[in-house]
């Protein structure tokens, strides 16, 4: 009898890839970004969606008569610029293509990869022990022979994923192993949860000890954990060269960190995610200046205060709403990008959304001056937030509103940051409004062809003008009245206004500049609707 072939399901709507952009608006720490992404991450955002243009003008030619004459070094490339399980199935267009993928220099060693599926890990994780151990065994099979079968002079980028935990930690210090002699520059570890209760008891330790092995060999420069241990000693002096570290899920006290920067003078990117982390936390290298260019500290407990001492080149900071006040720049540079998570929980002051929206708007000018790009993510209220008292931000010049919830106070509070950031170019705004039962009516007659004005909220005339504001993009809109009402306001009082771009898909923020495009909205609104729509409201219509 024919055993049948156990499978991981695959999780999510019809099992789609993701989509994500990437990004900062600030230079310096866009280049570490993209530098920190392997080269087929960066294809899949610069490739074309089309595929029917030729290139070169050379059109129907045959794949082998394109690439018969390139050299092996450039058919590698070219291998690395797509998925592993995509490299393998080129096996099979000639000879010379038969054993190309085992050279990529990117290697992904996933579920996805290894499956053709995105893990199901709520489904493993209800999973009896036996059946994960026995998944567990087949994943570790897989990377080990992936690794016998590779020929590749160099791997660029390494990572793992698959929730392993510490069951597998030799196999996975055996991989690690591979990677530093394979001279790797991006290594990134994820080894998930699947049972653990206390999620920082029993981490894998990572072998920072190899390192030291390697020598001058290591080329380390990208180091991202989840699920791990990092313990370096005082002064390791093995891990100069690296320029991101990032930690999710793990614990760090004041040693941990004080170490880190004291043995990694060249780092730029510093994310610490969900660790659990001391009350305070002092960031310094001791009596050498900070090279940090990004720092992400988020959802960190108990943590509340940190204090960043020597950062000359601090220019992009990411924390949430429990750390309002309690950032302290010391004898540090002022970041010019900053995003900030608000949250409805009122179990603290700091949680509170009047408490929150009020140092946003009242205080957070006065505490980073030089600001000039600003991303928030908004609670859900049910009240009057709006501070009598704001304080103007003199420099920003990009605004983004994600996850936008309030619409009783939609446009009130939408006036009222344009009023605080007189020099605004661009606003962005993620718009997640509730839509109960009569909002869903309203907008189903204003998509079937209602007039609009009959469905008309406010009176323009209470708003004032805008002087600067040159771009628009309102994501998430599915045509309800007061979705209308804000792009009216914004094309009539943005003076100078010349581009609004309106899309059905919203971006939720995962951090350190990477968004997730989604489009989960069920009920869709046509161009050619918003059009007929908004045409009448203004004289010309930028959309």
């Amino acid at each position: 009898m024919k055993r049948k072939r156990e499978e991981i399901r695959p999780e999510g709507p019809h099992n789609c890839i993701p989509k994500f952009c990437f990004g900062f608006s600030v230079p310096e720490i866009d280049k570490i970004m993209e530098d920190r992404l392997p080269t087929n991450q960066i294809s899949r955002l610069k490739w074309p969606q089309s595929q029917s243009k030729t290139l070169l003008g050379i059109d129907n030619a045959p794949v082998a008569d394109m690439t018969g004459r390139l050299p092996e070094h450039i058919l590698s490339s070219i291998i690395s610029l797509i998925s592993l399980r995509e490299a393998t199935t080129t096996s099979i267009l000639s000879k010379r293509w038969r054993y190309l993928w085992r050279t990529s220099s990117n290697l992904d060693l996933d579920a996805k990869n290894m499956l053709g599926h995105f893990l199901g890990l709520s489904h493993f994780k209800e999973q009896h022990t036996q059946w994960k151990q026995k998944q567990k065994g087949r994943f570790v099979r897989w990377v080990n022979h992936i690794l016998e079968l590779y020929v590749g002079e160099k791997v660029d980028s390494f990572r793992v994923e698959y929730p392993l935990g510490s069951d597998h930690g030799c196999e996975v210090d055996r991989w690690i192993q591979f990677a530093i002699d394979m001279q790797v520059e991006n290594l990134s570890i994820n080894l998930l949860d699947d049972h653990r209760s206390d999620l920082y008891h029993g981490l894998y330790k990572f072998p920072y000890w190899l390192f030291a092995q390697a020598g001058k060999l290591s080329k380390i420069k990208h180091l991202s954990l989840n699920f791990c241990s990092l313990s370096i000693p005082a002064n390791f002096i093995h891990l100069n060269s690296l320029s991101s570290l990032s930690l999710t899920k793990t614990s760090l006290n004041q040693e941990d960190v004080d170490n880190i920067l004291t043995s990694c003078p060249s780092l730029e990117w510093f994310s610490i995610n969900e660790c659990r982390c001391p009350f305070h936390l002092k960031l310094s290298s001791g009596c050498q200046f900070l090279r940090l260019r990004h720092l992400r500290i988020f959802r960190c407990n108990p943590l509340e205060k940190v204090e960043i001492h020597d950062a000359i080149s601090i220019a992009s900071i990411e924390y949430d709403a429990k750390m309002f006040g309690q950032v302290l720049l010391k004898n540090s540079a002022q970041p010019v990008r900053l995003c900030m998570t608000l949250e409805s929980n009122r179990r603290t002051l700091q949680s509170d959304p009047e408490t929150q929206m009020t140092y946003v708007l009242g205080t957070l000018a006065k505490d980073f001056p030089l600001v000039e790009t600003l991303l928030l993510s908004t609670p859900l209220v049910q009240v009057d937030i709006i501070p009598k008292h704001l304080t103007t931000f003199t420099r920003l010049k990009q605004l983004k509103l994600l996850g936008v919830r309030f619409r009783k106070i939609l446009l009130d509070l939408t006036s009222t940051f344009l009023e605080a950031a007189p020099s605004l170019v661009e606003l962005e705004m993620d718009l997640h409004l509730p839509r109960n039962e009569e909002v869903r009516i309203e907008r189903q007659k204003i998509v079937e062809g209602a007039d609009y004005i009959e469905h008309k909220k406010i009176p323009l005339k209470d708003y004032c003008q805008h002087q600067c504001l040159k771009k628009v993009e309102l994501r998430g809109f599915c045509g309800s009245p007061i979705e209308f009402d804000l792009a009216v306001l914004l094309l009539k009082n943005a003076v100078l206004l010349k581009k609004m771009r309106i899309v059905r898909e919203i971006t939720p923020y995962i951090g350190d500049g990477e968004c997730c495009v989604m489009d989960i909205f069920k009920i869709k609104i046509e161009r050619e609707q918003i059009l007929k729509i908004l045409g009448p409201e203004v004289p010309l219509v930028l959309i």
